[in-house]
């Protein structure tokens, strides 16, 4: 009876979330802001006037200008460090400056690449996934997590300063190996105290586009993206981005499919921002990360589902699963991050130039939105088939010994 029980979770909740993951494809996406003629033409004067200056011979920076540059790039790999201090350095600059939306997302998109990474070594996937597998996987995260910060940090204290002096001191992006693409967004965002979602849109185009050379594009990583087990982790919703509100089954948050295309990847992050900041969710997950530091632990959020402490004695744990909850007072082990994953990404990083084609970009600014399916079942339906996929392997072995 218990078994058929077991049986029923499976073989009801799997099939409803792949029913209702559908509906989306039947709602058209919508553009909630794109750009204005007057938003295009000042960015591509600004861009005119960047490459202009940058054909121009260098001057050495005057004393007060080197120690800005120093004491940012000090302050960016001081948290540069790992998952852990870059995402909650990214919440500490939003808290500062709210103005800096871009900044809110970057932070909770870099909680899940850190609950992700943890994923890797949690109680399941190292019995169903081959280990080099795992460790291509978190490779490819910490680096991306790491240049991501790496390019945006010091935008971010670029803008703090600006804001301090009442100047803007972009000029100095080039320092940094910053995009002209971006510095010419933040020039425009600065002198014409632009509010509208140019900055966000930018800045998720930039990020994503800044990678795509420099890591997705890659010949290993793109090995590792075709690879029909990159396949199954997304069949899995191992990459789904979650953000949490209490209660949770009200959480929101969209599945992450189609990570080498760049495209998808940008339109991603606009859906991403254009849901996090309606008014009915954005308090409630600003109040969740300022109560709740960024550990790598899915404990961070449900601690009753999930514990740091890896308590199974079995060689293989237990199946713990009941629809929406763990069954019999167990918990899913989720180690905090750092404890599992020690190797990090401190560079080198290379400027990607990637800023070629400017029809392409203005094409891509604009902030679209589409209907996304209840992120609550589509989370618990993405764990109930890991458990699945390994107790299939665990009986599959055991029969095979026999």
């Amino acid at each position: 009876m218990v078994n058929s029980k077991r049986l029923l979770t499976k073989l009801t909740l799997i099939p409803f979330e792949m029913v209702i993951n559908a509906f989306p494809f039947f709602h058209r996406e919508k553009v909630i802001w794109e750009l204005s003629n007057e938003q295009r033409t000042l960015l591509q004067d600004e861009w005119k006037r960047i490459k202009r200056r940058n054909g121009e011979v260098k001057i050495n920076l005057q004393s007060n200008s080197k120690e800005l540059v120093q004491r940012i790039r000090a302050e960016t790999k001081r948290y540069n460090k790992n998952n852990v201090t870059r995402t909650a350095a990214y919440l500490t600059f939003y808290n500062k400056h709210p103005e800096i939306t871009w900044s809110f997302l970057a932070h909770m998109v870099s909680r899940n690449a850190g609950y992700f990474m943890s994923d890797l070594k949690r109680e399941f996937l190292p019995h169903i996934l081959e280990e080099t597998f795992l460790i291509k996987l978190y490779d490819m995260l910490e680096k991306g997590n790491s240049m991501i910060f790496e390019d945006a940090y010091p935008q971010l204290l670029l803008y703090e300063e600006s804001k301090n002096r009442g100047i803007s001191l972009f000029h100095l992006s080039s320092n940094f190996n910053i995009s002209p693409f971006i510095e010419g967004v933040w020039e425009v965002y600065i002198r014409r105290e632009d509010q509208s979602f140019l900055l966000p849109v930018a800045q998720i185009i930039n990020e994503q586009s800044h990678i795509e050379k420099a890591l997705v594009q890659t010949e290993e990583y793109k090995k590792l993206l075709n690879s029909l087990t990159y396949r199954l982790q997304e069949w899995l919703r191992l990459s789904q981005i979650l953000f949490p509100t209490w209660p949770l089954k009200h959480s929101i948050g969209r599945n992450m499919n189609h990570f080498k295309d760049l495209d998808e990847r940008i339109r991603l992050g606009q859906n991403l921002y254009a849901t996090l900041f309606q008014p009915q969710f954005i308090k409630k997950v600003h109040s969740f990360a300022n109560t709740f530091p960024h550990t790598g632990s899915r404990c961070d959020y449900d601690d009753d589902s999930f514990t740091v402490f890896n308590t199974s004695l079995e060689k293989f744990p237990k199946e713990k699963l009941s629809f929406f909850k763990v069954k019999n007072n167990t918990k899913i082990y989720s180690p905090f991050l750092l404890d599992v994953w020690k190797y990090s990404f401190n560079g080198p990083y290379l400027g990607s130039n990637w800023f070629e084609d400017e029809e392409f970009v203005l094409e891509k600014m604009k902030l679209l939105n589409k209907s996304s399916p209840p992120t609550w079942i589509s989370y618990w339906s993405g764990l109930h088939k890991i458990e699945s996929v390994f107790l299939f392997n665990r009986y599959y072995k055991l029969l095979k010994k026999k």
